[in-house]
């Protein structure tokens, strides 16, 4: 069971994306000399089922095919289908031509296509650029206000078969007191004219006007890319083809198309019924006001937010203002402003926090705006009416804020269990000693600086032990020297011990060291007398009782200490 309502699913749900089903043909051109061929494509949307084409025989001309293109994809769960049938058109004389409507059963209906005019010249008759490659500019309106922002499209129309390179290496264009603005990245698509397939390339972007009169837009050059082969060498024992392979095929060409200007008159703002508070916006204007809370006490803070957004120029509409306050102290707005790249929509939001100064307050006054419309070529005013206010007492009893300052009139405030209210003035200073007079301050202070210096001072002394072995070893004997003598056991121990760190204090090889040591590397550097006499004895013992055969017991004890005496004298020394 739960199979059959999963296939019945699909299938609705394929039924349904299916639905939508749409027939279109067109040639890749309408305008060919004798002896060309034309594509003619029937293309199949929304379905992959239906019939072949039904294409009425036109006198004149041979139809090849169909070839059969079919292709069906998954988008974010949206399943989409075509079908394209592509026949070769040949006509067998010049002349006009029309391709009646071809009609397509799909699911018991039928669909048809709009006719298709063909005109075939004479060979070398036609080769006309402009029809294959021209420009229009697209005005969303000629007659417009002063101030007023509106829609501009500057659209290169490339025929299919064309092969042109998409991008335009440049953009020229007159537009001055029209205060002309476009976004650098094109739009591109295609499009049937005529039953003809274009490529479309769009500059998208907007005019202001800056002055009245009949200014023009225009003309504008767009620097088309065609790619073409490159010219044949005559002579060259080389066919063109390797030439092309070997230093980059095709050459590209800069075709420039031009688009006629196109006049615009630029009207004044009428004068005639406009209102004495207009202050300059222009567009179609939206006004939205809110205030929270609606029930507060004296003293306490409401925030109101006014929003204008809306078709225009944004930087023509001036803040709406909260009039009158008189009830209120006030504080500055804030204000944040958002706008497309082409400044054609915007919106502003002001944020203002009043506060009510007494129980007679009842409401936040109404906002207007006042803006021209120039769809409507009328002035309009938008209005949000008065936002009610419940205004209380205090928690004290106070009914009325009093002090120039604006300062409140609450009870003392217990930190941590209740809301801090807003303050007017910092209030009366603390009795008593300046905390920076203070013990605390100064432990404070001064503690982390301390702890700076010492991390600076182990930081340096650790970089010292990485990269200066004779300090590292020199600095390390004593320390590995008496946790080796803690260990030893024998003569042959405290003898490697004491060879250990005297090799670590002079940083030479410890495993050589004698009691010949002390005449060759002791003396020289100031230790003699008693202190040199007791090394080479410690030496002396370590050795005969090394070859004697002695062992451990109270003799290694001795010779332990004095090992370890001799070593608490030397790390007296500078040797």
């Amino acid at each position: 069971m739960m199979r059959l309502w999963l296939v019945v699913g699909l299938l609705l749900v394929a039924t349904r994306a299916f639905a939508d089903v749409s027939v279109v043909a067109s040639v890749d051109r309408n305008h060919v000399a004798f002896g060309e061929s034309v594509t003619l494509t029937v293309a199949v949307q929304g379905t992959q089922g239906g019939s072949s084409p039904s294409i009425p025989h036109v006198d004149g001309l041979t139809l090849d095919g169909p070839s059969t293109q079919t292709s069906f994809s998954i988008v974010n769960g949206s399943m989409s289908s075509s079908v394209n049938y592509t026949y070769q058109v040949t006509p067998g004389r010049t002349g006009e031509f029309t391709i009646p409507e071809i009609g397509v059963d799909v699911d018991g209906k039928s669909y048809s296509t709009a006719p298709i005019k063909l005109v075939v010249d004479k060979a070398g008759a036609q080769n006309d650029m402009s029809q294959a490659l021209f420009a229009q500019i697209r005005l969303g309106s000629q007659q417009v206000y002063i101030g007023q922002t509106v829609p501009v499209q500057v659209v290169l129309f490339a025929r299919a078969d064309l092969p042109l390179r998409r991008g335009l290496s440049g953009f020229n264009y007159e537009a001055d007191g029209l205060g002309f603005k476009f976004l650098q990245n094109l739009k591109t698509g295609a499009q049937v004219i005529n039953g003809e397939s274009f490529n479309v390339e769009v500059i998208e972007g907007s005019i202001s006007p800056e002055r009245t009169g009949t200014l023009n837009f225009g003309p504008c050059i767009l620097k088309a890319q065609l790619t073409v082969p490159r010219s044949g060498r005559s002579g060259s024992p080389f066919d063109d083809s390797m030439f092309d392979q070997m230093f980059g095929g095709p050459q590209v060409r800069e075709v420039p198309v031009t688009a006629d200007a196109v006049p615009v008159e630029v009207l004044p703002l009428p004068v005639e019924g406009r209102p004495a508070d207009f202050g300059g916006a222009i567009g179609q204007w939206n006004l939205a006001v809110t205030a929270k809370p609606t029930q507060v006490a004296v003293g306490d803070p409401i925030t109101v937010t006014i929003k204008v957004s809306g078709t225009g120029n944004i930087d023509t509409v001036p803040s709406p203002k909260l009039e009158p306050l008189d009830g209120f102290k006030t504080y500055d707005p804030t204000t944040k402003t958002t706008k497309d790249d082409l400044n054609t929509t915007g919106e502003r939001v002001i944020q203002q926090v009043l506060i009510a100064k007494n129980t007679e307050v009842k409401q936040v006054p109404e906002v207007r705006l006042v803006y021209f419309d120039p769809v409507a070529k009328a002035y309009r005013t938008a209005v949000q009416s008065a936002i009610k206010l419940v205004v209380k007492a205090g928690s004290g009893g106070e009914t009325t804020i009093v002090g120039s300052s604006g300062g409140r009139l609450h009870p003392e405030e217990k930190l941590g269990q209740d809301i801090v209210y807003l303050k007017g003035d910092l209030g009366p200073a603390a009795p008593g000693a300046p905390f920076c007079a203070t013990p605390a301050f100064w432990i404070l202070n001064v503690t982390p600086l301390l702890g700076l210096v010492g991390g600076l001072g182990w930081k340096r002394r650790a970089d010292r032990l990485r990269g200066d072995v004779a300090y590292a070893r020199r600095t390390r004997a004593a320390k590995n020297a008496r946790r080796l003598l803690t260990a030893a056991v024998n003569y042959d121990a405290v003898e490697h011990a004491l060879q250990q760190y005297l090799g670590d204090r002079l940083n030479i090889p410890a495993g050589g060291i004698t009691a010949s040591i002390v005449d060759e590397q002791l003396v020289p550097r100031g230790v003699n007398g008693e202190l040199a006499a007791r090394a080479r004895e410690c030496f002396e013992n370590c050795d005969t009782a090394r070859f004697a055969g002695g062992g451990a017991g109270a003799d290694v004890r001795v010779t332990r200490e004095q090992a370890e005496w001799l070593i608490d004298e030397l790390e007296k020394k500078q040797l």
